[in-house]
């Protein structure tokens, strides 16, 4: 053996650097985030007190791998085009931690669940009410146009003079405007323990993710938000963060609670904020969700209106891909599939 490492000294020297660059450029963060495909997931559901039926098709629930990119998964973005660089200030605003942005994902899929139950369960005709206390706002954008005028603390109670309770209302009253249009935004600010009531002037920009959606430019959440539902229901999460499964856990729900399969026992796979009124809202890394979704075989995979020109790429003769722009829309999508 000490024979042939000598006669092959250079050989050895290669392969330990070999095994040394890559390990070496795993400990080494960029400023970049990546996403790349994360797995389909068709979570639990307990609901309480209910008949319950289950399905025996999927409506997968689609998400993303996102995390800081070391040099290594850099280097490796340039030859799979599975993978997408965020600069980090996209996804991590000034003032804000890592550990605060999981924080933030996780309580916004708590918000988005239980906005999926109330529209699932409104559709199946029961009423729901949901209060909130403003929307806190948690980090700005580096290039927001108010980096200037709000601050970390700040909670926001208007738009244009209408009275904004959460998160999900403020979205929504947003997409009534177009980028570039002037809005007032009412704030409450603590300074030293004293209270003040004021308002600023901004105009709307492009979201950094969503082409043509309006936004302001800060990472937000709700002040005690409480949702009053006839009984209990409880998705099962884990660890996975944000508002994207929104549209698909309604749809769970929905058919949870209905005696008729809507899935037929065909696959089906989708991705899209939901909004209190039923509207599907656009989510980021669309082309990794539809990457996933076609691996685990949906015949049919639903997507955000907003996100449609990022994925209608991916379909082929064994996958339909359909944009929709609400809970109805999505429902009517499976039930002509899975009819056909």
């Amino acid at each position: 053996m000490k024979t042939y490492l000598k006669k092959n000294k250079k050989f050895v020297i290669f392969l330990i650097f070999l095994l040394i660059i890559p390990s070496t450029l795993t400990l080494i963060n960029t400023d970049y985030y990546f996403m790349s495909p994360g797995p389909p997931y068709q979570w639990d559901f307990e609901i309480e007190s209910q008949n319950v039926f289950p399905f025996t098709g999927n409506l997968y629930q689609l998400t993303v791998r996102r995390d800081e990119a070391n040099y290594l998964v850099y280097l490796w973005s340039f030859i799979d085009n599975r993978i997408d660089l965020y600069p980090r200030e996209v996804i991590l605003p000034n003032g804000v931690t890592p550990d605060e942005l999981t924080q933030i994902s996780l309580q916004n899929m708590k918000t988005s669940e239980n906005i999926a139950i109330a529209v699932a369960l409104n559709e199946l005709g029961y009423e729901i009410s949901t209060t909130g206390d403003g929307v806190l706002v948690v980090g700005l954008l580096d290039d927001s146009p108010v980096k200037d005028k709000l601050i970390r603390g700040d909670l926001i109670t208007s738009i244009n003079d209408l009275k904004i309770e959460s998160t999900t209302e403020f979205i929504a009253t947003l997409r009534t405007y177009k980028i570039g249009d002037e809005i007032k935004i009412g704030i409450t600010r603590s300074i030293n323990g004293v209270e003040d009531d004021i308002f600023v002037t901004t105009n709307l920009i492009e979201h950094v993710e969503y082409e043509g959606e309006p936004m302001v430019g800060f990472l937000a959440s709700t002040v005690n938000e409480s949702f009053e539902f006839p009984f209990n229901v409880d998705i099962k999460t884990g660890n996975v963060g944000g508002p994207s499964a929104g549209l698909m856990m309604a749809l769970n729900v929905y058919n949870l609670l209905t005696e008729e399969d809507i899935t037929n026992s065909k696959v089906f796979a989708g991705t899209g904020t939901i909004e209190i009124d039923g509207s599907v809202g656009p989510v980021g890394g669309v082309k990794q969700k539809v990457i996933a979704a076609k691996k685990a075989g949906a015949e049919v995979i639903l997507v955000p209106v907003a996100n449609y020109d990022d994925a209608k790429s991916y379909q082929d003769d064994k996958t339909k891909i359909i944009p929709v722009e609400s809970f109805e829309e999505a429902l009517e999508v499976i039930l002509n599939h899975s009819s056909s």
